[in-house]
C-alpha cells in the first residue's frame, strides 16, 4: 500500500504543469536582441530563439504575441506557461503587425 501511494504522489508531481512565468517565441528573421516588454525580460539568440523570463503583465496569449511581433518582428512559434499558438493563430498575429499604422504618421 505504501509503495502504491509513493507512485501515485510521484505521478502527481511529475504531471504538474510548466511555470507561468516563462515564455518562449521563434524570430522568422533570426537576431541578436534583449529587451523588456510588459515586466518580461526577452533574450534572442543568434539562431532567432528567444525566451522570456518573469512574470509579465497578465494578458492573453495572442495579445501578448502581437505586442512582442510589433517590437520583434514575425515569429514562428509563441508560447507562455505551456501554451502555444496554433499556425493558424500565429498567421494572425504576424498579420497584426503588417496592419498596423506607423505610430508617427500624419494625415495623408
Amino acid at each position: 500500500m505504501l509503495v502504491l501511494t509513493l507512485m501515485a504522489a510521484l505521478a502527481v508531481q511529475t504531471a504538474a504543469p510548466a511555470p507561468t512565468s516563462g515564455a518562449a517565441a521563434t524570430l522568422l528573421q533570426p537576431r541578436e536582441i534583449q529587451l523588456n516588454l510588459d515586466g518580461r525580460n526577452w533574450s534572442c539568440g543568434p539562431a532567432g530563439q528567444c525566451a522570456g523570463r518573469g512574470g509579465g503583465t497578465t494578458q492573453p496569449l495572442m495579445r501578448e504575441c502581437r505586442r512582442f511581433v510589433g517590437r520583434m518582428g514575425a515569429v514562428s512559434a509563441f508560447a507562455r506557461a505551456g501554451l502555444a499558438l496554433t499556425e493558424a493563430e500565429i498567421a494572425r498575429c504576424n498579420a497584426a503587425d503588417n496592419a498596423r499604422a506607423p505610430r508617427n504618421a500624419g494625415p495623408a
